[in-house]
This record gives C-alpha cells, sequence and structure tokens, in this order.
C-alpha cells in the first residue's frame, strides 16, 4: 500500500459490459454458492463500469470544472 488501508485480497473479474455481470450475479448458479462466500468472509462487492478508448482523466476533470462553472450561475 502506498496511501491508505488495504485490509486483504482482491479479486477482479471482467465482463463484456455491465449487463453480462449483472447476470452473472443473478445467475442461480452464482447464487447458489454465494452463502459461502458471504457467511465465510469479510468481502465486498462492486460492479465498476469500464470507461470508452477515448477517455482521458483531462477530458474527465474538464467536464467537472465545466459542471461546477454551470452550478455555480
Amino acid at each position: 500500500m502506498v496511501e491508505g488501508a488495504w485490509p486483504g485480497s482482491v479479486v477482479l473479474m471482467e465482463f463484456p459490459d455491465r449487463a453480462a455481470a449483472e447476470k452473472w450475479y443473478g445467475s442461480a448458479e452464482y447464487q447458489a454458492i454465494l452463502p459461502m462466500r458471504a457467511n465465510n468472509a469479510i468481502s465486498d462487492l462492486i460492479l465498476v463500469d469500464g470507461v470508452g478508448p477515448d477517455f482521458t482523466v483531462a477530458g474527465f476533470a474538464q467536464q467537472v470544472r465545466d459542471a461546477i462553472k454551470a452550478a455555480s450561475h
């Protein structure tokens, strides 16, 4: 860790899109084994959307600045 405190391990899974991830999570197969994870580990599960190939941090920062500016007028 460079900053903060990481409490443990990470499991990263990639899906083609959010719909596929939600389908996996809701599947009978995963729901059948979900209690094993939930009852035997302190864990969180999050879904994170990917970004497109034209995404840049600078562009996103500009969008945030523009939104703040627009909201203040």
